[in-house]
């Protein structure tokens, strides 16, 4: 659809005639007004919100979606929801105890003890919402279904991982980042086992958490900034070559220790913090998703009987001036 289209024009345009009886029909099926929901069924096309006065041709062009007829039917759109939601907001919250972890090192105050339990366990809870990825509705490729599975298969090694370094190796040293001189070969190979985890996690869940984009107009006309996935993996990218650095400086000596150090400190903390910051982004982008999930999307046949075709909306999308 048009990007320049103002929903507030006038509902009186230029139309050819064999065009302009098609426009005078009246809606049969529900159709709620793009400004103030009021249920436009049994109106004239080229009528006005009794209430608000918007454009009847302009709600259609606002909330009718032209590709409605292709999006197959989600299985379980309450299930999928929430599983949708659980994905990206359990996620944060296991980066929410990571960042308490680190800022208790920083004050050098001793955290919770339940604390790096629950970056494991939001880790799984988070693994259990992406399983609302794998098949959410029918006609989706094998291959996306098979790799899919295995995003959500990965969480279980990287929970294991998390519990390995927060629970065991940072009980012995628990300052792995502020006290220089303490690098940890093990801890910097386990941690890059971690990133790479989750990068490609990302990459096996990515195809079909787009099908999900694609549900929605808002997010498949670009019209709204999102945080990709793939942004996600580049965070990733760089945590993992801060973990090289750790792990080249544990091998060195002297002075080189301490810079490696420090020099991948500095690339997990940044990396860290845009890899929270598109979690974030895309828990946004599934509240924006959520309206297209728990119920159909409108089509153009749904809310005029059947009768119009869908060349209609580009016919009047390109006639807005």
């Amino acid at each position: 659809m048009d990007s320049t289209f103002d929903p507030n024009q006038s509902a009186a345009f230029s139309a050819a005639p064999e065009v302009q009886p098609l426009l005078a029909k009246e809606l049969t099926g529900d159709l709620r007004c793009a400004r103030c929901q009021y249920n436009l069924r049994g109106l004239s096309i080229r009528a006005r919100c009794p209430e608000c006065g918007m454009s009847i041709r302009g709600t259609i062009l606002a909330k009718v979606d032209p590709h409605a007829s292709e999006l197959q039917p989600i299985y379980f759109p309450r299930l999928t929801a929430l599983g949708l939601v659980v994905w990206p907001l359990a996620a944060i919250l296991a980066a929410a105890c990571l960042w308490w972890l680190r800022a208790s090192e920083m004050a050098a105050r001793a955290s919770p003890s339940w604390v790096g339990d629950g970056a494991v366990l939001f880790t799984l809870l988070s693994g259990l919402g992406a399983v609302a990825l794998i098949k959410p509705h029918a006609q989706i490729a094998a291959d996306g279904i098979a790799r899919a599975a295995i995003g959500v298969l990965l969480y279980l090694p990287l929970a294991l991982a998390f519990h390995i370094v927060i629970n065991r190796m940072d009980s012995i040293a628990p300052t792995p980042f502020v006290a220089l001189g303490q690098l940890s070969t093990e801890r910097s190979a386990v941690r890059l086992i971690c990133d790479l985890l989750m990068m490609v996690l990302l990459a096996c869940l990515r195809p079909n958490a787009r099908l999900f984009v694609h549900r929605s107009m808002l997010l498949r006309s670009g019209k709204v900034d999102r945080q990709t996935m793939l942004a996600m993996v580049g965070a990733l990218a760089v945590i993992a070559v801060g973990d090289l650095a750790h792990l080249f400086g544990a091998r060195a000596a002297g002075g080189i220790e301490q810079i490696a150090q420090v020099l991948g400190t500095v690339l997990i903390a940044v990396g860290s913090m845009f890899l929270t910051i598109g979690m974030v982004g895309v828990l946004v982008d599934i509240f924006r998703i959520l309206p297209a999930v728990l119920s159909a999307p409108v089509s153009l046949e749904s809310v005029t009987d059947g009768e119009f075709s869908g060349s209609m909306l580009s016919t009047s999308s390109s006639r807005v001036p």
